[in-house]
């Protein structure tokens, strides 16, 4: 079990039915005499889904979350496993499988052709946070973390989503060089990001993207080493973001949060 936190990643596992939940405690006094339609809404909710409902200490509080931004609401909830995907099935009759370790489940995306970000080694909860957040709100159908050290979805993740990972489904894979050479057997294209090749002219800048016309999977590498070269040897198209200024040596891309924001924001498919 953990403990969930803040209003909007609460208030997405409450109604989205994805994980057990356990009960809802709010600091009392919180906000003095201002209303606080937020807290209301949320016990309302606990309430009417028969969940306990604990009044609090903020110390108590505070200390059960290590001093992170609460907003005076906890959650008690199951931990979320992402579910490992084996195979990604080819785009048919609008909709397309994954092979799951579960089993088999059948897809309809969310725009013309699907489009999942695999991410190569994410390690820091915040990027995570973030790039769930942009890939909920750009239309991508799910998240593939992979890689070594990678860190998983977590509270901390959840509140920096705002809560998005509560609803956009998150997978992992064990072998992503593996998944992702079988993915493009079944059609799909392998996007990578990466920082500029002026040397070899492999990375195209992204304003130069035109539509995309087959599922893909947009590949974005970890914060110090970037995308791996096991995956790089599989990439259909590598794609930079340009800079607009001069700027250091030592500064030769964004953070990988905003470049994720900065991507799913430009990538367009064909008849969209």
């Amino acid at each position: 079990m953990e403990l969930l936190y803040g209003f909007s990643p609460i208030k997405a596992a409450m109604t989205q039915g994805r994980r057990e939940v356990y009960g809802l405690y709010y600091q009392g006094g919180f906000m003095g005499d201002e209303p606080r339609p937020e807290m209301d809404e949320l016990i309302k909710i606990a309430q009417s889904q028969l969940l306990p409902v604990k009044s609090v200490s903020r110390s108590d509080m505070d200390n059960a979350v290590y001093g992170a931004n609460h907003q005076g609401v906890l959650l008690k909830v199951s931990s979320m496993e992402a579910a490992r995907v084996r195979n990604l099935g080819p785009l048919a009759n609008g909709r397309y499988t994954l092979d799951l370790v579960a089993g088999e489940v059948e897809v309809e995306p969310r725009r013309k052709f699907p489009l999942l970000v695999c991410l190569d080694g994410i390690q820091d909860e915040r990027n995570l946070g973030s790039i769930i957040r942009s890939a909920m709100f750009f239309g991508a159908d799910g998240i593939l973390m992979s890689g070594k050290g990678a860190c998983r979805p977590s509270p901390v993740v959840s509140k920096t989503s705002s809560g998005a990972m509560e609803c956009l489904n998150v997978y992992r894979v064990t072998e992503a060089p593996k998944v992702l050479a079988k993915a493009r057997e079944n059609g799909w294209s392998v996007v990578c990001t990466t920082v500029a090749d002026t040397d070899s002219g492999k990375s195209v800048p992204l304003q130069r993207i035109s539509g995309l016309s087959a599922p893909t999977l947009l590949v974005l590498g970890s914060e110090g080493e970037g995308v791996s070269n096991s995956i790089l040897c599989l990439s259909d198209m590598n794609i930079h973001i340009p800079a607009r200024a001069d700027i250091p040596s030592y500064i030769d891309s964004l953070n990988v949060g905003v470049a994720a924001g900065v991507i799913l924001s430009a990538l367009k498919f064909t008849g969209e």
